[in-house]
């Protein structure tokens, strides 16, 4: 059959699985709740005008009757609400928008790393003598908002009231679980051991936690203006359309200021000619954004958005890489392909209550026979050049762009299938006559492997490293669930999760074997813990270290950064190796998955950087976009 490997592979996984079309939907990374899904329903506008039941993105060229110097962004999701912090809307989509309309403490540069935003420099973290930490922050001078006022630390503290409003406090101060706050916040990791924030003037402040938080300049990522709302209610109220009671789009911070919501069709944002300016080590200009503000164009489909681009009806896209990108807009030389290495990574999980997974000579087979760098060659280089390292991640907690990452893997660099036969050898197994290995008690050695449904990239994945499999003498059987449902029915379906928990006693510990999916890492990597922490459930492999436990524990108080660094690293060795001991192995990360963000360079002359980052994305650098 003529054609390159991934195609042809693309045709036999037609015929195998089912394919019919590539799905553009945006997977969650299950490291928090699974993201809202559904279209959003046609009604009223940001604006308060209606727009028509039914609109449809059907001439996108028609619909583009804006100022020539807007930057038009087409993207498959729209928000279902403003309100990001609500769990129920947590969309990066909403997220990404956002950046260019409120600033925080800190924010995230494209090396996946924390800078200070709004801040003049880092602060300093003090031991107090009781076993409390404060930290000492300075706001940047002469920041103000998009209606001329100061933005102070007035502002910080009235955030600050609006997340703990109505929180049932514990004797030490704090908010605790968060039980009875009124603010729709779904995460409030570090903020539930804050005991004060106080004002000193209008640009030093304090903030004082019961113990060190290594996470704490992840927190406080948006700041508020009293407009918002008088309480947290209303603020709740107002978020989730960025408007006042009477209509009024919200102040801002950021570069950009919120217009108008045309459900189902736009979403327009205006320049902030009042901004302050960007303090990103990325951004290249300081100043108000260049161009006159951002239609963002909700679009479903794959093709179509690869038409908006071709016939510069849109500039900009950032989304799920999916192959039809490679074929249509990445070898094109009105196009260039600016994504970079992030946060997200794909990985193959092992269920360790699995007979035969439960062996460490079996997990370690399959890592040498598993060749991460014919994955990144046939499936991400067509997309992204050579942003990506040949040899794919081997670190969960550290990704390859960040200073402190270190590959743990490379023992098993490449397809080693002698030395996986080797391995499964000494565990008991024998090949059959078609060449796959069998045991004596656990029977053939074959392996279902599931992930979402209808996203081609990963269904593609799971065919190249099944061949690899196949050559190694393990049997894969592909077993998907059809988009977000996969992740409910399958790695954290109730059973399964209450059958990890209980290391197999109760539940069902056979709903699943292998995972496929994207954990999102961050600029703190100390939370990708709670997805191997003993009993919880965020944890579905089954993996139960009490040493790990008890490290992860200590590097989450470290305050020195190096020494904290070293010590993710070291809890790196109980899931991708077996350095730890025999349970360890659990995961075998591929690589580093980025979206595939693009910009029309036939028209711009220059874009900004852009991270995958929740707090970050396509627009987190507005102010570098030029038209020619």
């Amino acid at each position: 059959m003529n054609g390159s490997p991934t195609r042809r592979r693309l045709w036999l996984l037609v015929l195998v699985v089912g394919v019919a079309a590539a799905c553009t939907r945006v997977d969650p990374v299950p490291e928090a709740a699974p993201e809202a899904s559904g279209a959003t329903s046609v009604g009223e506008t940001a604006s308060g005008s209606t727009t028509t039941e039914g609109a449809t993105q059907t001439d996108l060229g028609g619909l583009l009757s804006i100022s020539e110097n807007t930057l038009v962004w087409v993207h498959d999701q729209e928000p279902t609400s403003m309100h990001y912090d609500d769990p129920v809307h947590r969309l990066a989509v909403t997220s990404w928008i956002r950046r260019t309309l409120l600033e925080g403490l800190y924010g995230v540069s494209g090396a996946t790393e924390f800078y200070p935003e709004l801040l003049a420099d880092e602060g300093e973290v003090v031991e107090n003598d009781d076993g409390t930490v404060t930290v000492l922050l300075s706001l940047r001078p002469d920041l103000r908002w998009s209606n001329g006022e100061p933005l102070t630390t007035a502002d910080v503290a009235y955030t600050w009231d609006i997340w703990r409003e109505g929180c049932i406090l514990e004797e030490d101060g704090t908010i605790g679980d968060g039980a009875g706050c009124v603010y729709l916040g779904g995460n409030r990791a570090g903020l539930d051991l804050i005991t004060a924030v106080q004002p000193i003037d209008e640009t030093e402040f304090s903030m004082t936690f019961v113990e060190f938080y290594a996470g704490w300049k992840g927190m406080f990522d948006e700041i508020f203006h009293p407009s918002f709302g008088a309480d947290a209610a209303e603020v709740n109220v107002a978020l989730a359309t960025w408007q006042t009671p009477d209509g009024v789009p919200l102040v801002s911070a950021g570069p950009m200021i919120f217009d108008t919501w045309v459900r189902g069709v736009s979403l327009s944002l205006v320049r902030n000619d009042l901004y302050h300016g960007s303090a990103s080590p990325d951004a290249r200009n300081r100043g108000v954004a260049q161009v006159d503000g951002v239609l963002v164009q909700f679009v479903a489909d794959t093709e179509s958005q690869i038409t908006a681009i071709e016939q510069g009806w849109a500039h900009v896209i950032m989304t799920q890489p999916q192959v039809a990108f490679g074929e249509r807009l990445s070898g094109s030389g009105n196009f260039t392909v600016a994504s970079a290495a992030g946060p997200i990574y794909e990985h193959w999980g092992f269920n360790v209550l699995n007979p035969h997974l439960a062996d460490s000579r079996v997990r370690e087979a399959l890592a040498y026979a598993l060749d991460k760098s014919e994955v990144v060659r046939e499936l991400y280089e067509p997309l992204f050049g050579g942003v990506l390292p040949q040899e794919g991640l081997g670190n969960t907690y550290w990704m390859t762009n960040q200073r402190h990452y270190e590959d743990h893997q490379t023992v098993y660099a490449g397809p080693q299938t002698a030395q996986a036969a080797r391995l499964l050898e000494e565990a008991g197994y024998v090949r059959g006559s078609d060449g796959t290995f069998e045991h004596p008690e656990r029977g053939r050695l074959s392996l279902r492997v599931g992930t979402t449904g209808g996203n081609e990239m990963r269904e593609l994945q799971q065919v190249i490293i099944s061949e690899q499999m196949a050559a190694a003498g393990i049997e894969i059987v592909i077993d998907n669930v059809e988009g977000n449902d996969y992740f409910t029915a399958q790695p954290f379906a109730t059973e399964a999760l209450v059958a990890a928990a209980t290391k197999g006693v109760e539940g069902d510990p056979n709903i699943w074997d292998i995972a496929q999916f994207a954990w999102a890492g961050s600029p703190w990597p100390g939370g990708n813990s709670a997805s191997y922490l003993g009993g919880l459930p965020s944890n579905p492999y089954g993996f139960d270290n009490p040493d790990f436990d008890a490290q992860s524990r200590v590097c989450d108080t470290m305050i020195d950064n190096v020494e904290r660094a070293g010590c993710y690293n070291d809890l790196d060795l109980y899931l991708t190796t077996l350095e730890k001991g025999d349970d360890g192995l659990i995961v075998v990360p591929l690589t580093q998955k980025p979206s595939y963000y693009g910009y029309l360079s036939s028209v711009l002359s220059g874009a900004g950087i852009a991270s995958d980052a929740d707090d970050a994305g396509p627009l987190a650098n507005v102010v570098d976009f030029r038209f020619k």
